[in-house]
């Protein structure tokens, strides 16, 4: 199991507080390469087609992760974000069972 697994089996069933915004991004990078933007600082907004139509995320299959004081995000998104991740794998688990 990867430090990444680890750490999002901790945001899933017990969050912390906050994590800092370079432990997230490091997340982000390796689950959505290439799929999402930091704006000036304040949040960081994330795009995947497999997310559109499913409710909580946006029309484009996008969602936003707040920085708080642009240094950390709080464990309410990162046990989104963990959420998430863990949906997208089951979704590519059932495609390719049938």
């Amino acid at each position: 199991m990867s430090r990444a697994d680890k750490k999002l089996g901790k945001w899933l069933n017990n969050p912390p507080t906050d994590a800092p915004k370079a432990e997230v991004l490091a997340i982000i990078r390796r689950f959505f390469p290439g799929q999402y933007e930091q704006k000036s600082g304040s949040h960081i907004v994330i795009q995947d087609d497999r997310l559109i139509g499913i409710p909580d995320y946006g029309p484009r299959g996008d969602f936003d992760i707040p920085i708080k004081g642009g240094q950390r995000v709080k464990g309410y998104y990162l046990k989104k974000l963990a959420l998430t991740i863990k949906l997208l794998e089951e979704i590519k688990e059932w495609k390719e069972k049938t």
